[in-house]
């Protein structure tokens, strides 16, 4: 929705010069109309949402480390901290306004296939015990609307996990605080270790193995105080990401390959090792195997497509999920939907289009500059 003036209870947040489509866009909920930051902007976050009566911060981002040993001194120099799973799914939200509990995504869309399931996903009375707060975790599965890559410890369906309560000002609440509201309230929540400091590396790096051994994406360590934050990516993970999207390598910046590339790197420098036969196999058929099929497909008339299964309780749910991702630009058509044990069963596939052209002409002789 364009903005079409500027509204006066906005001018308690943003400079109104800065506002335009480009930084800020509507959208109307039960008659309530919210706006959402498409940028970072005067210390928000991206996918802030503000409303006539509150704002729900975005989820701030989290520096990388590529060496694991040298980033924790860095960081944690003699400072207590805790060692949680970086679990991989899409980034969520959840608050209620007034009546309603509603589950942002981390863009600060309002998501149906995450509403749909809400009461599935988390303890709603939560938010009676902490009204005002905001619950942000991460959903994970196999089938799931947003992310097509295999989760091994999951065969199907979707789950939710806590990292983070934020109370009404936007602010996280320390760690142990957390951890003791997650075991009160029920709330399903990301494993964690320690306390820890920079002198216990070996161990942390012991759960990182243990993590990768179950085909696990990482782990975040964070200060007691909840200050400071750094992620770091199984050696497992950066291979399945690679695998995962290497069909759609005409859609993606070569900047995500080469950024796992130098992950992969980076791992066997520091723990002073080689990848053998089978992992350097591994890491090649990850990236050119899906990417023979999509020349294949292409060559013969096909488009490169990305193929989704979810679950959903009510039949509404569909259409508003299709409508809500072509909304954020995707091509996407349903495929079939099915009943079965009391919910929706839904597949439906994303078009990339652009991509699809780009590969074709190529495949067809015509010329181009690179």
């Amino acid at each position: 929705m364009t903005i079409k003036e500027f509204p006066v209870f906005l001018k308690n947040y943003l400079p109104e010069e800065k506002i335009n489509r480009e930084t800020l866009q509507s959208f109307s909920l039960d008659g309530r109309i919210f706006y959402r930051l498409t940028k970072d902007l005067r210390g928000l976050p991206r996918g802030t949402v503000l409303w006539d009566g509150g704002i729900i911060h975005g989820y701030p981002r989290i520096k990388r480390v590529f060496h694991l040993e040298e980033g924790t001194m860095r960081y944690f120099k003699d400072t207590p901290c805790y060692v949680e799973e970086k679990v991989d799914g899409y980034n969520v939200r959840v608050k209620r306004i007034e009546e309603r509990v509603l589950a942002f995504t981390r863009g600060g869309f309002i998501c149906p296939f995450t509403m749909d399931r809400l009461t599935d996903l988390i303890p709603i009375g939560f938010f009676d015990s902490y009204p005002g707060y905001t619950l942000c975790g991460e959903v994970t599965g196999p089938e799931n609307p947003y992310n097509s890559e295999k989760i091994l410890y999951m065969k199907e369906d979707v789950a939710f996990f806590a990292f983070d309560i934020k109370d009404p000002s936007g602010r996280s609440l320390p760690l142990k605080e957390r951890y003791g509201i997650y075991e009160r309230e029920g709330i399903p929540s990301v494993r964690h270790w320690g306390p820890f400091t920079d002198r216990d590396i070996e161990e942390i790096k012991s759960i990182v193995f243990q993590l990768d051994n179950e085909g696990r994406e990482g782990i975040v360590i964070k200060s007691v105080d909840a200050g400071e934050e750094i992620k770091y990516v199984t050696l497992g993970s950066c291979i399945r990401d690679i695998q995962a999207t290497a069909h759609l390598m005409t859609e993606l910046p070569a900047g995500f390959y080469i950024q796992r590339l130098l992950r992969i790197a980076a791992i066997t420098y520091e723990y002073s090792t080689r990848l053998d036969d089978a992992a350097k196999l591994s890491i090649a058929t990850a990236l050119i195997e899906p990417l023979n099929d999509t020349v294949q497909r292409v060559a013969s008339g096909d488009s490169i497509k990305e193929f989704f299964t979810i679950r959903v309780n009510r039949k509404e749910t569909i259409d508003a999920l299709m409508r809500h991702l072509r909304r954020t630009g995707m091509s996407v058509h349903l495929v079939s939907v099915e009943k079965k044990e009391g919910r929706f069963v839904v597949v439906f596939y994303r078009i990339f289009q652009k991509g699809t052209k780009d590969l074709r002409r190529k495949l067809r002789g015509y010329g181009f500059y690179d």
